[in-house]
């Protein structure tokens, strides 16, 4: 919970009157309560809040927020809160606009604090303070860049006392306190973990960067990074099990990034020239190291993140040599499977494959920071530079994994994990599909299902690729072999590969989709070899059209994963088919009936 010190907090100043403007969406507001009471029947709680420059008092709390104000035990605390949820709406009473506000859920900043400023009650009408000059709100401080300072500025930053932060230091907030909304802090903890400095390209030139973990008595812990000349200052400094006070603003804490980050709390820590970190004599209890466990069934809801994982390695392939842009590099494959009867591939580069000897084939392993990957919808795992494998210690958690594998193992039905939105439920159709991605502001792309009938198939519905048994690649023909640059082999031999390219459309418009592999075998109903024999026999275009005339105009439930790119600064989406499944031809009459009266509903509403 964070901490009940008293500290500078910045409030999302005049955030009632742009409520009351209705300038509000997408604002997650930084406010304070001045005091609260329970509404007559009990069903909410009835607030009034400070945003440093008005109060206002029209406000509920319901839903999540009720029990999050119980379990926080904010009854009589003058809490300040970061609102993440909201609704509000207007009332007219007497010829005057009055607003209603509901908060559905929030995020505790701190348990207590003085009342922030003067304010001024707000009476909910947009016109009483009309065309007051609000500075913009925003969600916490610019980040600003840290990959360069002059070396006379990073010394001091490094001071080394003995017991400049007690136990005891008033000052010191806990951990999990830290956010952009605590005008200065002090946290103090021990190292935990820390990487080695490697070398960046930055939009200044090269540079260098080292991140380590501290964590609290309470067991929270925050990552903190360091770049340019101060990782000369601190990489000799910063001791895996040496206690640190570290001094800092508001102005050093940015949202995490959970691709690279998986220690839990929502901020992390950018050295700058103003934080001050200190080494301490008197040491914090090391801790025991904390792992927020993702179970294998679940990592489909990280996509792109790092999480952790405690699993049993199930099989083991031998490192091979592989091709990247950076060189020749091993790479090793294992499978882990754990209780919730999931396999999942990890992947494993460079030299930290040494590190997975056949020690720990069918034994259960814990691993921190591994990052979720998809190729094709199927979710994997990376062990990257970050990643750890962490001991045991005879943990109970790793005993009953254990357990359960030499009993359970011979008798499950193991499955491979899947993002959401894989399996074929709602369908969208192509022009909704279309307008949905390309208006993401995040153009992050994801997956749907979408019916459709296949209107043209392109040319080249194969390609000779790579004999190796995992290797897709496609081959370069030299004097009569086959070279791979991926596995740098060249071979007499080459197995085809489909990469079918064609059109689906339906009542809404047309778009291109591109199937590999098995989910192309299943529209085809043909393996990358029979196809590739047919064009071998009959030729290119002949054979072409052998395989695909069956398969025009019909249709299809594709599920479809979209990534939008931008070329010339114009987005494109590009849909790649991973699935393909028949048609239920009663049930998709009933599905275009439903949303021809949903489309009658909203036209008559809205009087068209």
């Amino acid at each position: 919970m964070p901490s009940d010190t008293h500290q500078e907090y910045e409030l999302s100043r005049g955030f009632f009157q742009l409520l009351a403007e209705n300038k509000v969406d997408g604002l997650k507001p930084v406010v304070q309560i001045m005091n609260s009471r329970l509404t007559n029947d009990g069903s909410s709680i009835r607030l009034r809040l400070n945003d440093g420059i008005f109060s206002y008092a029209t406000i509920l709390l319901k839903d999540n927020s009720i029990a999050k104000f119980g379990s926080y035990g904010m009854d009589k605390s003058q809490s300040i809160i970061k609102i993440l949820e909201f609704c509000s709406n207007t009332t007219l009473k007497e010829n005057v606009k009055r607003m209603h506000l509901t908060i559905n859920d929030f995020e505790l900043v701190a348990k207590d604090s003085p009342i922030i400023g003067s304010p001024i009650p707000h009476s909910g009408s947009p016109e009483e303070h009309l065309g007051l000059k609000i500075d913009k709100i925003g969600q916490g401080p610019s980040e600003e860049s840290n990959s360069q300072f002059p070396p006379e500025v990073v010394r001091n930053v490094v001071k080394e006392v003995k017991n400049e932060s007690s136990e005891y230091d008033a000052s010191v907030v806990p951990i999990i306190s830290i956010s952009p909304y605590l005008m200065q802090w002090k946290i103090r903890g021990v190292v935990t973990d820390r990487s080695q400095p490697r070398d960046i390209n930055t939009p200044r030139g090269a540079s260098k960067v080292f991140n380590f973990s501290i964590t609290d008595k309470e067991g929270t812990e925050i990552r903190i990074s360091c770049f340019g000349d101060m990782v000369a200052q601190l990489d000799s400094l910063i001791e895996v099990g040496s206690s640190y006070a570290i001094k800092g603003n508001n102005k050093a804490i940015k949202t995490t990034n959970k691709r690279y980050n998986s220690t839990g709390h929502e901020y992390e820590i950018t050295m700058r020239n103003d934080v001050e970190i200190i080494k301490c004599e008197d040491s914090v209890p090391l801790p025991a190291r904390k792992i927020n466990r993702v179970f294998l069934s679940k990592i489909k809801m990280f996509p792109g993140e790092s999480v952790d994982v405690v699993a049993v390695v199930d099989s083991m392939e031998e490192a091979t040599n592989v091709s990247t842009k950076n060189g020749i590099t091993k790479r090793m494959n294992i499978s882990l499977i754990d209780e919730s009867a999931s396999l999942v591939k990890l992947t494993i580069w460079g030299n930290s494959c040494n590190e997975f000897t056949e020690d720990y084939l069918h034994k259960p392993i814990i691993l921190k920071s591994v990052a979720v990957n998809e190729f094709n919808g199927v979710c994997s795992l990376q062990f990257g530079f970050r990643s750890k494998v962490v001991p045991s210690d005879g943990a109970g958690l790793v005993q009953d994994i254990s357990d359960w594998y030499a009993r359970e193992r011979g008798n499950i039905q193991v499955s491979s994990i899947r993002p959401p939105g894989t399996t074929f439920g709602k369908n969208l159709t192509i022009h909704s599909a279309t307008v949905n991605f390309l208006n993401d502001k995040d153009k992050k792309g994801g997956f749907f299902n979408v019916i459709g009938r296949v209107a043209r198939v392109r040319e080249n519905l194969v390609y000779t690729a790579c004999s190796q048994k995992n290797c897709k690649k496609k081959v370069v023909a030299q004097d009569g072999q086959y070279h791979c640059s991926k596995c740098d082999l060249t071979s007499d031999n080459f197995k085809y590969a489909l990469m079918v390219v064609f059109e689906i459309y339906d009542h809404s418009g047309s778009h291109w989709l591109t199937m590999f592999d098995s989910s192309a075998e299943k529209l085809l109903k043909k393996t990358a070899s029979e196809i590739g024999a047919i064009i071998e026999a009959h030729g290119e275009s002949d054979g072409h059209n052998m395989v695909v005339s069956s398969i025009i105009n019909t249709i299809h439930n594709f599920n479809v994963r979209c990534k939008v790119e931008t070329h010339n600064e114009v987005p494109i989406d590009r849909w790649v088919g991973t699935d393909v499944r028949p048609v239920n031809l009663t049930k998709y009459v009933e599905h275009l009936q439903e949303m021809c009266k949903d489309a009658e509903e909203i036209c008559s509403k809205r009087g068209m």
